[in-house]
């Protein structure tokens, strides 16, 4: 993945990358950790052995109260016994068979995860970051312990960066300007320099109250910080008789201003254990029944029976086409030249005039927030794509929670969005995450998920989005699919692609994301052909809306922006049609809530021209950014930056730290 990088020989428990490192002792690289593979756990002789649930809880049974705890092997009480636990990683993609459990097993009450698991009613375990919901039987990582529905840090162990560390081996934190040579991890936006063994700030930079920030770039100020020596105000403030001010629709919170809605958010952020639900009562969800056009009304519920029905009863021929322009992944130095290309200088118009806009799944690691804040100034969605970007998929709601909720504050507070506009998320690698990832969306009050896979056939009427009320049309065979009922959740589904022909097998490329469903030496013209021959499927029908997801890999394809020619052709034949509107997924939520034919669309403000966002007129441009250095030893890579318009935090923005500060 780097160059110059070789790969290494790891230990168990060890950070790694999957496609250079090996993990010894038959551990695997999952998840970015060596650890054991599914059904195989930690042998006291360093092996990664198989493991027989049942048997390993009638030799717990057997265990309790004879064997001493240890450094790996600790004892949880619980109210009804104790469970001799072995806090060792492990994974649970393939649910470790077991053959019987005793009744008497304790089962902790579903209010301790935030919300209930649905995914399974055997006492199955399985892995759980520090500071996530943990189950007697889960394994907790990072040397962490089960006690009390979480997992904690034992004594003599602090949490840093995802771990536990004993508190002789902690990296202390360090100022600019201060010694690093005994491991100490630099804050502000500095970086240790090896040489002279000190923390210091990027080239051209300098150390303004122990925070990095460009030489050139004027003095910044947070919401509640005097601006009275002319000091921009960051995080949506204003200066007012010398004080950085939100308005009266915010608040001054984390270095932002942050909705005033939140003050009642069912969401709260405990520091060293990140974000979390408060206490309140999960409904007890109805498993959801097929589509009951006659309950299921306008605006806050839409279905049809087969699907492939317009809102509003519209025939295809009195239903504009939407074109719904998403990206995914980072923003940085790699895909937005590529942005600007399309979008700065507005030259795509819709037929009432109005710019295109697109929707971006922004994902953490790597971006560059000065281009997301370059995106939001030009009224382009941003929707949440997660921190890490690693799969989701049998993760609980906390962690759902975190890696959602904690990006979405993240792009608020370094990249400018307003929090409140950020309603949207796409699972990390289109993984769902089943009921916890809805219940999620529920309890963070976000409104529409477009990761949802659907195959209406090469042929066949495309599917258009609907409400979670009742089960989606299309078939979802994974076992991820949410089966439970979501009222007011809209979900998009992605109409897979049918791309490239095959001879070898005589068929065609089928995928969700546009790069998967053709190949590597198709021609700017064959890319063409796919996006158009895919986008009649839906024109020449039913005018389901045609959701085109993209990606670097597709933009430049064969390292010749073939894709970027492709779509830019596709897109300027379609702004001559005056039926056909290129939007955002909240742009075409709006107009599905409140449906009118093509004919009054002009007049429609789900598809208006937006009124300039303008909360901080001093970041609307922003060419001198501030170049932030984090050393990152817990992660994949050792060390980490971004370039962001506002000051740099003093720890890197992660998981249960989104607002980058001291843990």
């Amino acid at each position: 993945m780097f160059k110059g990088i070789r790969g290494r020989t790891l230990k168990y428990g060890q950070a790694c990358d999957r496609y250079q490192d090996k993990c010894t002792n038959g551990a695997k690289c999952i998840d970015k950790i060596c650890k054991c593979s599914p059904g195989f756990l930690l042998a006291p002789n360093g092996w990664c052995e198989g493991f027989d649930l049942a048997k390993a809880i009638e030799n717990n049974k057997q265990s309790v109260g004879t064997t001493p705890p240890t450094k790996a092997n600790r004892i949880v009480q619980t109210k009804k016994q104790q469970v001799y636990t072995t806090t060792t990683t492990t994974t649970t993609r393939a649910p470790v068979q077991q053959k019987t459990v005793p009744e008497d097993f304790p089962t902790p009450p579903s209010s301790i995860f935030g919300f209930p698991d649905r995914r399974t009613t055997k006492m199955v375990p399985k892995v759980a970051a520090v500071g996530s919901a943990c189950r007697p039987i889960d394994i907790c990582l990072g040397e962490s312990v089960c006690t009390n529905g979480f997992c904690h840090c034992p004594e003599n162990y602090i949490r840093q960066n995802g771990q536990c560390i004993s508190t002789e081996s902690k990296h202390k934190v360090a100022k600019v300007g201060e010694t690093c040579k005994n491991g100490e991890i630099c804050a502000g936006g500095s970086i240790c320099d090896y040489d002279r063994k000190r923390c210091i700030c990027a080239a051209q930079h300098v150390a303004i109250r122990g925070i990095c920030k460009q030489k050139s770039a004027p003095a910044f100020a947070a919401p509640g910080d005097t601006c009275s020596m002319r000091e921009k105000c960051t995080g949506g403030a204003t200066c007012i008789e010398g004080m950085c001010t939100c308005d009266d629709h915010h608040f001054a919170e984390d270095g932002y201003c942050r909705p005033i809605e939140a003050r009642s958010s069912k969401v709260q952020f405990v520091n060293g254990a990140g974000l979390r639900f408060s206490s309140m009562q999960v409904p007890n969800r109805q498993r959801a029944q097929p589509c009951n056009e006659a309950e299921c009304k306008l605006p806050n519920c839409f279905c049809s029976h087969n699907g492939r029905q317009a809102p509003g009863g519209l025939r295809p021929d009195e239903t504009p086409q939407f074109i719904v322009l998403t990206f995914d992944d980072a923003v940085n130095g790699k895909t937005f030249p590529d942005y600007k290309k399309l979008f700065e200088n507005d030259v795509l118009k819709n037929p009432n005039g109005c710019d295109v806009k697109a929707t971006f799944f922004v994902s953490h690691e790597w971006t560059n927030y000065d281009a997301v804040n370059w995106l939001v100034q030009k009224n382009m969605e941003i929707a949440s794509n997660s921190i890490s970007h690693e799969s989701l998929e049998n993760e609980n709601t906390n962690r759902w929670l975190n890696e959602m909720d904690g990006q979405r504050r993240i792009l608020a507070k370094f990249g400018g969005a307003p929090e409140e506009q950020v309603v949207g998320i796409r699972s990390p690698q289109l993984a769902l995450g089943g009921d916890n990832q809805f219940e999620m969306m529920v309890g963070a009050e976000f409104l529409w998920d477009n990761s949802m896979s659907a195959n209406p056939g090469i042929h066949g009427e495309p599917f258009w989005p609907q409400t979670m009320d009742y089960q989606v049309a299309w078939d979802c065979h994974e076992a991820s699919c949410p089966k439970s009922s979501f009222p007011g959740i809209w979900t998009v589904p992605l109409n897979q692609f049918h791309g490239s022909y095959m001879r070898q097998i005589d068929s065609f490329r089928r995928a969700s994301m546009l790069r998967a469903a053709v190949d590597l030496n198709n021609t700017v013209d064959e890319l063409e052909e796919i996006i158009m021959r895919n986008f009649e499927r839906s024109y020449s029908a039913n005018r389901a809306p045609y959701v085109l997801s993209l990606n670097a890999d597709f933009l430049q394809l064969g390292g010749h922006n073939k894709g970027m020619k492709a779509v830019q052709r596709f897109l300027n034949k379609m702004s001559a049609h005056k039926d056909v509107y290129i939007v955002t997924i909240k742009q075409l939520i709006d107009w599905m809530k409140r449906p009118v034919p093509v004919n009054q669309m002009k007049s429609s403000k789900a598809v208006g021209c937006p009124i300039s966002f303008n909360r901080n007129p001093s970041l609307s441009t922003c060419d001198k950014p501030n170049k932030c250095l984090y050393s990152t030893p817990s992660l994949s890579s050792q060390e980490h930056q971004f370039l962001t318009c506002l000051p740099c935090p003093t720890m890197y923005p992660w998981l249960e730290n989104p607002a980058g500060g001291i843990v």
